[in-house]
């Protein structure tokens, strides 16, 4: 019954918001032609995404992990003009899709920036262009707690904190049979909720999607 009613709320969910770009859709379409599609970001998720970017004022933004590039087609358009995004990936298959898909987005108000390369490294380099007023973190997840020490020292005092997949299907509680992850991306993703579920450093909250996005803001 308990399954039957969260497929139920995701095609309602998916009903509501899963009314997306042509861009976006050819996003999806990349992320299935690699076999990915289970793990791109959904409609209500993204769409989330997106909003508390905009009501945050955000105009300088860094996402951790690009696949095909749908997270940061919803992050990009809720900047305002002269706003800029660098969205960071290793996989040269899927910069080479992503990068297909940002050709056809407007940049003439806004830019986006595809990085390529070890996210450790690159964000290293993109610390002389910050403070950052936001990142979502989203790559990978042995190295999330180096992706949010990053973002301490690099997003500004009052800036948005957003990592997803923080549940790691459950994995973080104890449940580890619906996917198996190793004992490391496990502790560390303990240890990313613990911190950021400190009060002395962030004001956050963990929101209940399906994988867990966490939503905090920097002190």
């Amino acid at each position: 019954m308990r399954e039957s009613v969260l497929s139920n709320k995701e095609e309602y969910l998916n009903s509501l918001f899963a009314n997306e770009s042509e861009n976006k859709k050819l996003s999806r379409q990349f992320a299935e032609e690699l076999g990915l599609a289970r793990i791109s970001v959904s409609a209500p998720e993204a769409k989330l995404i997106s909003l508390l970017v905009k009501l945050h004022g955000c105009r300088k933004f860094v996402e951790i992990g690009t696949l095909t590039g749908l997270s940061a087609q919803y992050i990009f358009e809720s900047l305002p003009d002269g706003g800029e995004l660098w969205t960071l990936e290793k996989d040269p298959a899927h910069g080479e899709k992503s990068a297909a898909v940002f050709a056809n987005l407007d940049q003439s108000p806004k830019k986006i920036h595809l990085v390529m390369g070890d996210a450790r490294e690159e964000l290293e380099k993109l610390s002389a262009l910050g403070p950052f007023d936001g990142v979502f973190i989203d790559g990978n997840k042995a190295a999330y707690m180096d992706y949010l020490l990053w973002a301490e020292k690099n997003v500004r005092r009052g800036g948005l904190i957003l990592a997803d997949n923080v549940f790691l299907s459950g994995s973080v509680w104890g449940d580890r049979s619906a996917q198996k992850f190793s004992d490391k991306q496990v502790r560390i993703l303990q240890e990313v909720n613990q911190r950021l579920a400190d009060p002395n450093l962030y004001e956050g909250v963990i929101v209940p999607t399906f994988e867990g996005l966490y939503v905090a803001i920097k002190k």
